[in-house]
């Protein structure tokens, strides 16, 4: 009976491991994405590219404005080219989940649950859901710090 107990823990573990390594191979990649962000009153739709970098990760947002974002040690460089305005900020507990995320992938303590193709974690307080759609993409949902529902699904550019 113990072992029986111990095999199904170890795969349960084992499994769990695979779903982490999946996720934190893919986001390694340069990525596509496309983020729909619901008020409750309007759907927003942003595209864009994210690349990879030794140094930083650069997003280049497409529509339905040019914004550029640069993701390097503790800051966030903000490019905005229609109004032609630039500014620095610094990573806090507030902006650092997607940051942190995309640098570094899942950290495995902030697992909440976890199932046969997603994963549910736990951010400063807030619930992240993370789901894989086939081999080369996945997405993420979660509410941010005003509560709007925002949905990101990123594909591995080929």
């Amino acid at each position: 009976m113990y072992k029986l107990i111990f095999f199904t823990l170890l795969s349960l573990n084992l499994y769990s491991e695979d779903i982490i390594l999946s996720i934190n191979k893919l986001i390694k990649n340069d990525l596509n994405f496309v983020q729909t962000t619901d008020s409750g009153f309007e759907e927003i739709n942003s595209k864009g590219t994210l690349f990879r970098n030794k140094d930083f990760i650069e997003i280049i947002i497409d529509f339905p404005t040019q914004e550029k974002y640069i993701l390097k040690d503790s800051v966030i460089e903000i490019h905005d080219y229609e109004f032609n305005q630039s500014q620095t900020i610094e990573i806090n507990d507030d902006n650092s989940f997607v940051s942190d995320f995309l640098t570094n992938g899942i950290d495995v303590d902030e697992i909440y649950s976890i199932n046969e193709n997603s994963i549910t974690f736990l951010k400063n307080d807030n619930h992240f859901f993370l789901n894989i759609i086939t081999e080369s993409s996945f997405s993420i949902s979660y509410n941010d710090n005003m509560n709007y529902k925002n949905l990101i699904v990123f594909e591995v550019i080929k």
